[in-house]
């Protein structure tokens, strides 16, 4: 029998050999009748692999399935050897895909491909966002209206919002639907998205311009007297309060919001 202290620095040596490669384990093992050691240990090490590409997979369930299993893992596999797991659980694995996606060549030369798992991490992100209760009408009832231009609001903590170069969402979307995708292309502007939870349903959504630059300053902290004057250099200076209610209201419906200050 094995005593305590040589099976902690064997199940140690086992772990280093399966995560980083070290082979140094393989003098603990013995050859089988029918195969030697180092078969045998591969087996482990293949296991291994399998299983965070699976959870790869899973997490990124669209890009997947965009790409196809095979062209799916070989990203996974590539990434997962550069990205040793740091984590107990395996939710956060993917938390750098996109990013590996879009640096690491032969991924980064399709641009779409980084920028899908992106909205996917950003997805993810927000399902297991805190949970706060979200503004409603209510709330602001008894705001008097003299005091609607120092408003201050918050997004809800799970809001995330993305900068899109190609058509990643409508490819994403195609996707999701089980539609047939557009070919990738880079657009003329960045597409603005933005990703949210309501209940336990993770959405996603593209931005008007205008809209967009309302929520950027907004989650910056800028009230909303000073939101409607940004608006008029849209809209003119009649209409983009009407314009920034507009907004407001909306955002608060899709539950956007985590109260004002």
């Amino acid at each position: 029998m094995i005593d305590a202290p040589d099976l902690a620095r064997l199940q140690a040596r086992f772990q280093k050999a399966v995560l980083d490669g070290d082979d140094d384990v393989l003098a603990e093992i013995n050859d089988s009748e029918k195969e030697n050691r180092t078969v045998l240990f591969g087996v482990y090490r293949n296991a291994y692999v399998l299983r965070l590409v699976e959870f790869l997979a899973t997490d990124f369930e669209y890009l997947h399935a965009y790409l196809g299993d095979e062209n799916f893992g070989e990203l996974a596999r590539a990434y997962i050897a550069e990205n040793p797991s740091p984590h107990r659980n395996a939710r956060w694995y993917g938390a750098k895909l996109a990013e590996f996606a879009a640096a690491t060549k032969p991924w980064s030369a399709h641009k779409e491909i980084g920028e899908i798992a992106a909205i996917e991490t950003a997805l993810n992100d927000a399902f297991d966002a805190p949970d706060v209760t979200p503004l409603d009408m209510a709330a602001l009832g008894a705001v008097a209206t003299e005091d609607w231009p120092r408003l201050v609001f918050s997004p809800h903590p799970s809001t995330r919002r993305l900068d899109l170069d190609t058509n990643a969402l409508a490819i994403w979307m195609a996707v999701k639907n089980d539609s047939e995708p557009p070919k990738p292309e880079h657009t003329d502007k960045p597409e603005k998205v933005l990703v949210w939870r309501t209940e336990l349903t993770s959405k996603v959504r593209a931005l008007a311009d205008d809209e967009a630059m309302m929520w950027d300053e907004m989650a910056r902290g800028v009230p909303f007297g000073t939101l409607c004057e940004l608006l008029a250099t849209y809209w003119d200076a009649e209409t983009a309060p009407a314009r920034a209610a507009g907004y407001l209201q909306g955002w608060i419906g899709a539950e956007l919001l985590a109260g004002p200050e």
